[in-house]
């Protein structure tokens, strides 16, 4: 039934976002502190890949929560996971856009 559940929760992601773009990064708000929530990839391919995550007023240092080797999917469908738990813990999460092509 999670299974189920999980499946469900990334093909809604995956539906309701444009084609050919995937929610890679959020922006978390709970009172006063603020978290982040980035899938990296260090390459233009899908793995490798990393899931950070940043306190950012906390002070604390960034953490990689997961990362994959091979299926980049994971990376995207562990963050879309750590998202729905925020939430259900009375965090407030939008997912930004990151492009990385306009910083460059």
């Amino acid at each position: 039934m999670k299974l189920l559940k999980k499946s469900a929760l990334v093909l809604s992601i995956s539906l309701l976002m444009p084609f050919g773009v995937q929610a890679e990064s959020w922006s978390c708000r709970l009172d006063n502190d603020v978290r982040e929530v980035h899938v990296e990839r260090p390459t233009e391919t899908p793995a490798p890949c990393n899931v950070v995550y940043k306190k950012l007023t906390e002070g604390v240092e960034d953490q990689v929560l997961w990362n994959a080797q091979h299926d980049g999917a994971y990376c995207e469908f562990k963050a879309a996971e750590f998202i729905t738990k925020l939430e259900s813990w009375g965090w407030t999460c939008v997912e930004t856009i990151r492009d990385d092509a306009v910083a460059q």
